[in-house]
């Protein structure tokens, strides 16, 4: 798996940036981070008052690498005409700006190629079914009941070995039903189906 280091860096832009570039108002950037945050396409951070977004992820979750490349050298032609005396550390900025965004913006795609890149919405679900796993394995307490007593019965110590039996039972059950939605998951990569592990 390819860790968040194994990237080039991020370019990180606030809401009234990248609105600035693409020519819209804030609320119309806002509204899409909110929507792309909440699928699981990008994650924003922030910076002080500002809340910033990742450039490439942000252009990948709306499939517009095209207009981030005008929408840069739109923005390096901005620099130019009101900044003359810094010419030339403005276009070199945003020369590596660029570079580093295209960078990243190729790495998250070979990444989400080779399958090491993960939709947030995926891994969520994948956990909630862990969950549910683990839990139904937990709910088969109460039918170790009978033996609970009858252990009881023997004293202390036949009570304490029985219990780390049921745990231990328990234990394996809940990792027999993650292991099933492991081997499950790998069929629905392969085959592109899906499955429905929903609650007992």
């Amino acid at each position: 798996m390819q860790s968040p280091g194994d990237l080039p860096p991020a370019v990180w832009k606030s809401l009234s940036e990248i609105a600035a570039m693409r020519g819209v108002s804030k609320v119309a950037i806002k509204k899409r981070v909110d929507r792309y945050e909440a699928e699981g396409l990008l994650t924003t951070r922030r910076n002080g008052r500002e809340r910033q977004v990742d450039l490439a992820a942000f252009d990948k979750a709306i499939g517009s690498v095209g207009d981030a490349y005008r929408e840069q050298a739109a923005e390096t032609v901005r620099e130019e005409k009101t900044e003359p005396t810094g010419l030339p550390s403005a276009l070199r900025d945003a020369q590596t700006e660029k570079a580093q965004w295209e960078a990243r913006r190729s790495a998250l795609d070979v990444s989400e190629r080779l399958g090491k890149l993960v939709p947030v919405s995926e891994v969520e679900a994948a956990m909630v079914r862990a969950g549910e796993a683990i839990v139904r394995a937990i709910e088969q307490l109460p039918t170790f009941a009978s033996e609970i007593m009858a252990a009881s019965r023997d004293g202390e110590p036949a009570l304490r070995r029985k219990l780390r039996d049921i745990k231990d039972q328990i234990r394996r059950r809940a990792a027999d039903a993650l292991t099933l939605q492991r081997n499950e998951g790998q069929v629905e990569e392969e085959t592109g189906s899906e499955f429905d592990l929903g609650a007992d």
